[in-house]
């Protein structure tokens, strides 16, 4: 009786866990992970306030034009800025704002409470020209000195002032056609006294304070 051939036994083969391929695709998922959860967490500590669309001067009354709501992100200052859901009706501000700055609470107040006074500074018609309601100047003043004196040095008196109105270069300012015209400014009341000396001790100038748009400066000369 000839031998019965012996069956072969298949083995399986052995699971390559540690595939390179394998690796990799582990590799990419756990960074999709990490970068999700980091954007997520990321967008959860962003805050929405209000920020202005455009340069605005002390005791501006706010409308709903001037404001657009920004996403962003202020940690442990976010309490410094006006949430974008607070309703900013009838407020008025108590300094200048410039456009696309986030609107500080500071900045804020109600109408009538800004503790300020209207100053008319006596300037050159032609040069006052382009002083709008709403702009922002410098205040400065060349004080007089003795004819065998040095000639005194320009002296900052008020920086970021409200104008109050719009400069009228025509013929009604001053009463008449004349070569003068008036600025009218917001003036912080403590700060009046420093206006008013500067005019009657010496020549006193207004520098406009460039937009965001506008880099021109503007000068006027009393």
């Amino acid at each position: 009786m000839s031998d019965l051939p012996t069956p072969s036994v298949a083995r399986l083969a052995k699971a390559r866990w540690l595939d390179a391929r394998l690796l990799v695709g582990l590799l990419l998922v756990l960074i999709s992970v990490v970068v999700g959860a980091k954007v997520v967490a990321e967008a959860d500590e962003r805050v929405a306030v209000w920020a202005v669309t455009r340069d605005l001067g002390a005791d501006t009354t706010l409308a709903s034009a001037d404001l657009e709501a920004r996403s962003v992100r202020l940690d442990r200052s976010a309490g410094r800025y006006v949430s974008a859901d607070q309703s900013l009706e009838g407020l008025v501000l108590r300094r200048p704002v410039g456009k696309d700055e986030l609107l500080p609470v500071a900045a804020l107040g109600e109408a009538g409470a800004v503790d300020q006074r209207r100053v008319v500074i006596e300037v050159d018609r032609f040069a006052a020209a382009g002083l709008d309601k709403g702009g922002v100047v410098d205040v400065y003043a060349v004080r007089e000195s003795p004819s065998n004196a040095e000639p005194a040095e320009p002296e900052l008196v008020l920086a970021g002032v409200t104008v109050a109105e719009d400069v009228n270069s025509g013929g009604s300012a001053f009463g008449g056609g004349g070569s003068r015209a008036g600025v009218t400014l917001f003036v912080d009341g403590p700060d009046v006294a420093k206006v008013i000396d500067a005019v009657a001790h010496g020549t006193v100038y207004v520098v406009q304070v460039p937009t965001g748009d506008d880099q021109a400066t503007t000068t006027a000369g009393s």
